[in-house]
């Protein structure tokens, strides 16, 4: 499969404040997630990737149903694919709760999209030119919208912990992760570039659309945004000391009972 990176035109080298000179490549390496990696996924790796994904989208992954069966009333979806959308919303408001104000209107729909996002990625794996393509597409939609490079990463980790949360551990085993990772690290190398190249050449732009984000984060949560508040402070804004920490029991699920469920069954 293709592993070559889509590059925008733009200056290779900038000068940092105190005189030192940073390179583009440098900044891109700079906001790549620690799981990152360059390394290309080999054929097994892909197969077991692609096996991985057609037992959820076939409805065939067994973990959601021992899931649902051992609670009901907070496994969301009525299938595999449903409930793998939903919860990847789910963990990203929870872990990123800045983006919550993007998911208000339809978790369900969003989670769709996740879905059908995820689905064309397996779909053009081979497909080099036509996968390229689509992620320099979708990280200029999403540099309108706002969101900032190192938000890809913080998605990925989001992804692989729902992708297990569905499996389960023994089909979502190292090897399968490890494909995983090397695919999303493809689609990173792809999409960070466009994304820190649009951050430099619309600096004003990001800052404010960050801190609307922000406020909107806490004025849905009634967080007060008083500097007496104690918590950390983002452009002058403060918020409480709980806005990293998972939402137990937001909407119809709660992912700490679903990986409790999941804990008891591998005792």
């Amino acid at each position: 499969m293709g592993g070559s990176v889509t590059k925008p035109n733009i200056p290779a080298k900038m000068e940092h404040q105190h005189g030192r000179v940073v390179s583009e490549e440098d900044l891109v390496k700079a906001l790549m997630p620690i799981y990152y990696t360059k390394d290309p996924i080999s054929p097994a790796e892909q197969e077991k990737v692609v096996k991985s994904w057609k037992i959820i989208a076939s409805g065939q992954a067994a973990e959601f149903y021992r899931l649902k069966k051992a609670d009901p009333d907070h496994v969301t979806g009525q299938t595999p694919m449903e409930f793998f959308g939903f919860s990847l919303v789910r963990r990203f408001i929870e872990v990123h709760p800045v983006v919550q104000h993007m998911f208000n209107k339809n978790v369900v729909k969003q989670g769709t999209l996740f879905f059908r996002m995820i689905a064309f990625t397996i779909a053009a794996l081979d497909d080099e030119s036509k996968f390229d393509s689509q992620f320099v597409q979708l990280a200029k939609t999403h540099n309108r919208m706002g969101i900032r490079a190192v938000e890809y990463g913080i998605f990925g980790e989001c992804l692989f912990w729902v992708l297990r949360l569905t499996l389960g551990a023994e089909i979502y085993d190292s090897f399968t992760h490890l494909g995983w990772v090397k695919i999303y690290s493809r689609i990173l190398g792809i999409i960070i570039p466009v994304v820190i190249r649009y951050e430099l050449d619309n600096r004003d732009v990001i800052q404010e659309k960050s801190i609307k984000r922000f406020q909107n984060m806490t004025a849905s949560n009634g967080w007060s945004m008083d500097s007496s508040d104690n918590g950390s402070v983002h452009s002058g804004i403060t918020a409480p000391m709980s806005v990293c920490q998972p939402q137990a029991e937001t909407n119809d699920v709660s992912i700490s009972r679903m990986m409790a469920v999941q804990g008891n069954h591998s005792d």
